[in-house]
Order: C-alpha cells, then structure tokens, then sequence
C-alpha cells in the first residue's frame, strides 16, 4: 500500500517514513477505508474532514513528537552545509531515510506558526544544526521531512533551491541534489550557493571532476559575485568564507 502523505510503499498499518495511519475503519460501520477516502464505500458516511490544507502539518505533527532542539522561530541563519569539505561529508550520505530510534528531548518545541516556506526553513536549521554537531543520526532522521516541507512549500528562491539541494544530498542523492543546485544556475550562472551545492552533489556521487570543476568555478567569481550581496548571501554570510575554503581543499594539487 502506498502512504497517501509521502508515497512510501508499506504493508504496515503505519507509514515506516511518515507515521500516518494506511488501515482506517469506518467510523459509522467499521469498514476498512482507504487511506485517502473521504466517504465510506459501505454506508457512505464521512470518513474525514473536507480536504484542506492540514496535509502540511504532517512535517510538523512528526517534528512535535520527534524533535530534540527548541526550534528558533522564523530563523534562517547561515548554517551552510558540509563546511567540514566534501570528504568528510562523504560518509555522512548514506541512505536517506534516517535510521536508529527517534531522538528524545525534555524540551518542547514551539507551536507551529509562520508559512509553510518558513516551517519548511526551520526543519533546515534544525537539520544542519545537528549535522554540525557531529549527530549524523538526527540530521538524517529528519531529512524526509525535510524535504516534504520544501515539496509543500511552493515555487522556490535561490534560498530555498540551496536548502532542498543539501537536504537531498545528505539524504544520499547527490545526483538530485545537483540537478536542483542547477536550477539556480540556470538563473545565475554564478550563484556561489548553487555552485557550491553542485559541487556537494557530484561529490558525494562520486563525480570528482565535475565536482572540482564547480569549486573552481566558485573560486574565479568569488570576489565580485559576494560583492553583489544578495540576500541569499546575506543569510549564509558565514558559510561563505568556509564554503571559499571548502573549495580550495578540494583543488588543491
């Protein structure tokens, strides 16, 4: 059976990646429904409410159950991403699921409030947050979710194009995560964070190459495209310089 919220295949009577409920009974008769049915085929009562757009608090409903950070309210700070240089983020992207048992806290998180960009923005921070801390583990468990949020957040900047390409990499799909760095390419040619989420991408799929071919390229312009101080740049004003880094690690002779 397919989970009707992320599409994962399961043959549970809950969805292994998201949590939502694959067998419902009938209210009125206790029929078996459907997971997505809204009325009863036997009787046919209502089986839910009127679709809406409660489908993107199921990010959240998990992250309230699941979550071990206090999340910042409408922070986008400049986490970066694998500042630590390709080959030590290599190992980190593997799988892209998330795996072991769901981190615990003491802390509870903040109510759910803002846009779904901005819900979207905060799985990112605490995604990134736990990778920098050496917790590979969380940051992994948390990356589905992660990237439903962005899927459900509508058509996306810059910003969030580099947020969804690490997100897919660390997920351990470096290929996916290139071709959405591309598309901020496609725009900006020499965007330094979609350069560099490129050059992440083809790294981590083992594409060393092309990989140095985008750090490079990111070094040539790196002076006069940060001069441009897009917001974007304003955001991750701190992972740029160790992102410049980074690059020159990975070309070095």
């Amino acid at each position: 059976m397919r989970c009707p919220a992320c599409q994962t295949e399961s043959t549970g009577a809950y969805c292994p990646e998201c949590g939502t409920p694959l067998r419902v009974a009938c209210a009125s008769c206790g029929a078996t429904l459907q997971p997505a049915a809204r009325f009863c085929t036997q009787c046919g009562s209502r089986a839910r409410a009127a679709r809406s757009n409660a489908p993107w608090y199921i990010a959240g409903t998990a992250l309230l159950a699941l979550s071990a950070v206090v999340l910042l309210p409408g922070s986008k700070a400049g986490t970066g991403s694998a500042d630590a240089g390709p080959a030590q983020t290599a190992p980190m992207l593997v799988g892209g699921t998330g795996a072991g048992a769901a981190p615990t806290s003491d802390n509870a998180p903040p109510p759910l409030t803002g846009t779904p960009r901005e819900q979207a923005d905060r799985l990112f921070n605490l995604i990134m947050e736990n990778k920098e801390k050496g917790d590979t583990a969380k940051a992994k468990f948390f990356v589905p979710m992660g990237l439903q949020a962005y899927a459900m957040a509508g058509q996306l900047d810059a910003d969030g194009l580099y947020h969804l390409s690490l997100l897919q990499t660390l997920g351990g799909n470096g290929a996916d995560g290139v071709a959405t760095a591309r598309k901020i390419l496609a725009v900006s040619p020499d965007n330094l964070l979609g350069l560099v989420a490129a050059a992440q991408g083809e790294a981590a799929a083992g594409q060393r190459a092309a990989a140095a071919g985008y750090y490079q390229h990111f070094l040539a312009v790196f002076p006069t495209e940060k001069a441009r101080d897009l917001p974007e740049y304003r955001d991750h004003a701190a992972a740029l310089p160790q992102y410049q880094e980074e690059a020159r690690r990975f070309v070095k002779p």
